[in-house]
């Protein structure tokens, strides 16, 4: 983990312009409204969906690369809310298209992930929500046509989340164990990330998110920091809009992130 010293460093100041940028005065009269962190950011809440509700967010997404490659993205995820304590989450990248830096063009499916998240404090108690998250990647997406390694991955995260009035800081600090795509194990891949929204009133909301990946002996440290806005259509449904841009050589150079998040309902229990 002595490899993010420096990511440490540029999402500190990240988060500090971005909260210069983003400052204002809370909506007047009464209680600020909530802040809702938007759906493609990197950083991972404290908070668990509601016992018996289903959550679905989908969304495209369009990538550029340092060395003239792109990928296109339609990723999808479930949230279902199984205790006050505990939800289940499935994710897949969906549909992906990845073009080489000479032109050439391949498509087909990504890696689903399974996993979850425990919440172990209530702000109420503690003064932040503290919750560990787990991701698990199968491999079923096709290494000959680049879209994967063809090797499970697992996540691991301790995530926390701390409101403010309008405000929400949210942080995450794990590790991703990588399997080996031309050797047997793993290797260990250091993550850490924070993430600041502000709800801005009359349904729109806006995130600033920065994360550090560290360094492996297939890839360099790479930082990158995600801008997003979110503007809520009901109660129930938002729409996202997020552009992603590479802090290091090693990131993509930038990406556009947009989508929707729909809360289903409520599949059991009371609300």
């Amino acid at each position: 983990m002595r490899r993010l010293g420096h990511a440490l460093s540029v999402t500190a100041a990240t988060l500090l312009l971005g909260t210069a940028l983003l400052a204002q005065e809370a909506p007047a009269g009464g209680d600020a409204a909530g802040p809702k962190p938007a759906r493609e950011l990197f950083t991972t809440g404290a908070g668990v969906t509601d016992a018996g509700v289903l959550v679905l967010n989908a969304g495209g997404q369009y990538s550029s690369y340092r060395d003239g490659s792109e990928a296109r993205r339609y990723p999808a995820q479930v949230d279902l809310g199984v205790f006050s304590w505990l939800d289940l989450r499935a994710a897949w990248c969906g549909p992906t298209t990845i073009k080489d830096p000479q032109g050439v063009s391949r498509s087909g499916g990504a890696d689903p992930f399974f996993g979850g998240q425990a919440q172990a404090l209530r702000q109420e108690q503690a003064g932040l929500d503290l919750g560990l998250a787990y991701w698990h990647k199968m491999p079923r997406a096709s290494v000959r046509k680049g879209m994967g390694t063809g090797k499970a991955d697992d996540t691991l995260l301790l995530t926390a989340t701390r409101t403010q009035g309008a405000w929400e800081f949210d942080g995450n600090a794990g590790a991703i164990w990588l399997g080996r795509q031309d050797a047997t194990g793993t290797q260990r891949q250091g993550v850490v990330s924070c993430a600041v929204s502000r709800a801005l009133g009359a349904g729109w909301n806006a995130s600033l998110d920065t994360f550090a990946l560290a360094a492996t002996s297939d890839c360099a440290r790479s930082v990158t920091s995600i801008l997003a806005v979110t503007r809520d259509l009901t109660p129930n449904l938002s729409v996202d809009l997020g552009v992603e841009s590479g802090l290091t050589r090693s990131a993509e150079r930038f990406a556009v992130d947009a989508g929707v998040v729909w809360r289903v309902g409520r599949l059991w229990g009371k609300g």
